[in-house]
C-alpha cells in the first residue's frame, strides 16, 4: 500500500473544505431557478414614470397614483409581479429603459416611429388628446392665435413634436416636467403650454383663470407601455396582462374614474 505524502494529503483536505464551503452556501448549486419573468429583477415591476401627470401618473402623499400607475399596478397584479415606481424625466425616459435601469416606461407615451428606434411598445393602452392651455385673457382662440406667442412644452413629448411640424412661428420653450412649464404660464414668463388634455383640465380646474382653447386628438399615435428592444418575454406578459384587464372591466372602471369626460373607445369595452 502506497502512503499518502504530506502536501498531497493537505492538499485532498483543503480541496474537500471548499467544495463542501461552496455548496453549503449555494456556489456550487446548479438548481437556482431562473428569472423567467423577463424583468430585471424577479417577481419586481421597476416602473419609470412622472409625478407630475395628473390624471395619468402623480404622487399624492407619497404614493403614486393615477390611471397609468393603476392600470399597470392591475396588470401586474395578474402575471405575480410586485411594482416599485421611480420618477424620472420624461426626455430621459426611453434611454433609462434600453439601458436597464428600468424594465418598464409608463406615462402616456405615444407611440411613434421615432421612439420605436430605442424601445418596443405593449399593444396600445390608450387613446387621447393634447392641448393648449392658457390664461383666459390671453387672447388665444386657436392654434392661429399663437404665431409669435412662447409657448411651453414637456422636452421629448409629441407636444414638440407636433409644435415642430405644425406651429412653425411660435416660440417654443422647452421644460423638463409640466409644473414648470405651469409655473412659468402662471407667472407669464410663457404665453400657453401644450398638454395632453386630461392634464390640462386637471389645471385649470384649480385655476379660474386658465382656458383650453385648443383640442387637437391623437387617434394616430396611441399611447403604450415602453419596454426595452431584446425584452419580447415581458412585452408579450404585458400584452396578456392588458387584454385580461381590459375584459374583466378593470381597464373601463380606471377610465372613468380618471377621464369621465372622454368617450370609450371600442376597443377598450369589456368582452363578454
Amino acid at each position: 500500500m502506497k502512503a499518502f505524502t504530506f502536501p498531497r494529503l493537505m492538499t485532498a483536505l483543503v480541496a474537500g473544505v471548499l467544495a463542501t464551503s461552496l455548496t453549503a452556501c449555494g456556489g456550487g448549486s446548479t438548481d437556482a431557478a431562473p428569472n423567467t419573468d423577463g424583468t430585471l429583477s424577479a417577481g419586481v415591476l421597476r416602473v419609470a414614470t412622472l409625478g407630475d401627470a395628473k390624471p395619468y401618473a402623480y404622487t399624492e402623499n407619497g404614493t403614486y397614483k393615477g390611471f397609468d400607475v393603476e392600470l399597470l399596478q392591475a396588470m401586474a397584479k395578474k402575471l405575480n409581479l410586485k411594482t416599485e415606481f421611480v420618477t424620472q424625466d420624461f426626455s430621459g425616459m426611453l434611454a433609462s429603459i434600453n439601458n436597464k435601469q428600468f424594465d418598464v416606461g409608463a406615462s402616456s407615451i405615444a407611440i411613434t416611429e421615432e421612439r420605436k428606434k430605442t424601445v418596443v411598445f405593449s399593444d396600445p393602452y390608450y387613446i387621447g388628446y393634447i392641448s393648449v392651455m392658457t390664461k383666459k385673457d390671453a387672447g388665444i382662440a386657436d392654434e392661429a392665435g399663437l404665431k409669435g406667442k412662447r409657448l411651453g412644452l414637456v422636452q421629448g413629448t409629441i407636444q414638440e413634436r407636433y409644435a415642430q411640424q405644425n406651429l412653425p412661428d411660435t416660440d417654443i420653450v422647452r421644460f423638463p416636467d409640466n409644473n414648470a412649464g405651469y409655473s412659468a404660464l402662471q407667472s407669464g414668463t410663457i404665453d400657453a403650454q401644450f398638454l395632453d388634455l386630461p392634464v390640462a383640465q386637471d389645471y385649470a380646474a384649480k385655476n379660474d383663470k386658465m382656458s383650453i382653447p385648443v383640442e387637437i386628438p391623437t387617434s394616430d399615435q396611441p399611447a403604450g407601455f415602453a419596454v426595452r428592444k431584446d425584452n419580447a418575454a415581458l412585452r408579450g406578459k404585458l400584452n396578456t396582462a392588458l387584454k385580461q384587464v381590459v375584459d374583466d372591466g378593470t381597464w373601463l372602471k380606471l377610465y372613468q374614474q380618471y377621464m369621465p369626460t372622454l368617450p370609450v373607445p371600442d376597443q377598450f369595452k369589456p368582452k363578454g
